[in-house]
């Protein structure tokens, strides 16, 4: 009797772990596809036939058109907007739709391009993706430019709710090419009720600038450990040891206060204490005490940073009209 009430125990363990790995998704790539009841989105195995980047656009493109039979979500790409092309240009890929795209409600166009963006960029190749809309650069629902966007764009989990995703523009600062000032960059993001803005702005700064003409001021690998605000306005932010260690080509100063402008540029936040691990950063060429909380400095701002180059891009173009037109006049002559 004891052997054959072993003999059943093992057999039922192993009935039971075969069912597992038959339920276990092995697949490393996902399609995603928009909830039946639009509050989420959900990844989907699937194995990619396509040898090259080229075809693995298409066919997860082609995936996403497709019409599915599951009951839980439906065709990410929705009726009444058609896919028409796509172009990538060292890494950047830039999907053109036609249609009536405007239709679509806010949280339903952000779930689509949540699975439309995070779908595709699983592809090799593929750095960030720009939406056009009957070949105008997609805008948001304030009417600005939503530009690049990359899977870290959007929020992980979207909740139960439609309600529990936000949108905010922030104000982040980042280093000038020579690392000696910082240079403000505005960004619209999308993020969860349940993680404040004061995260939102370290992990955006934790990814970098957009503006190919700025650098990161954050060591790379740098972890944020805990990140609060007190009641006077002081927000307490607590990195690991990575913070400490040097970014090539940028001073100190400006790494600080890459953290303390950004921050501040927060209606609830005066000041910031910044800690390593619990206690006072180790940052030798700083001019201000990192034992207590660090206010905002504005003389280290270069707002011209930006207009300078346009003024010249300006000034090219003007030579550049002054050749065609003298050009022109010779060939008169």
């Amino acid at each position: 009797m004891k052997r054959f009430l072993t003999f059943l125990v093992i057999c039922t363990l192993m009935l039971s772990l075969v069912g597992c790995s038959n339920n276990e998704d092995s697949s490393e790539f996902k399609i995603y596809y928009v909830n039946t009841d639009k509050t989420s989105i959900t990844p989907v195995g699937y194995e990619l036939q396509g040898q090259n980047t080229h075809d693995q656009i298409e066919e997860a493109i082609s995936k996403l058109q497709e019409t599915t039979e599951d009951i839980d979500y439906v065709t990410t790409i929705p009726s009444g907007v058609e896919f028409k092309s796509w172009k990538l240009n060292d890494g950047a890929l830039e999907l053109f739709f036609v249609g009536d795209y405007d239709s679509l409600d806010i949280y339903t166009e952000i779930l689509v391009r949540a699975a439309i963006v995070k779908t595709l960029s699983q592809i090799e190749g593929v750095k960030n993706i720009t939406f056009y809309i009957n070949n105008v650069p997609l805008t948001d629902s304030t009417g600005e430019t939503v530009g690049a966007m990359t899977a870290d764009t959007f929020i992980e989990d979207f909740g139960q709710e439609t309600d529990s995703l936000l949108q905010t523009d922030l104000t982040l600062y980042f280093a000038s090419a020579d690392g000696m000032s910082l240079v403000p960059e505005n960004r619209h993001v999308y993020y969860s009720r349940n993680v404040s803005r004061e995260k939102v702005v370290i992990e955006q700064l934790m990814k970098g600038p957009d503006n190919q003409k700025t650098i990161a001021s954050l060591p790379t690998g740098t972890k944020l450990n805990s990140i609060s605000v007190s009641d006077n306005g002081v927000c307490i932010v607590n990195f690991d040891a990575t913070l400490e260690t040097a970014v090539s080509g940028v001073t100190e100063q400006v790494t600080l206060y890459t953290i303390v402008n950004s921050l501040t540029e927060l209606d609830t936040v005066k000041q910031v204490q910044i800690l390593v691990n619990g206690e006072t950063p180790h940052m030798s060429n700083i001019d201000v005490d990192l034992s207590t909380a660090v206010s905002r400095n504005d003389n280290i701002i270069n707002n011209n940073y930006v207009e300078e180059d346009e003024t010249y891009a300006e000034d090219e173009e003007y030579v550049q009209e002054e050749e065609d037109v003298t050009s022109e006049e010779i060939t008169q002559d």
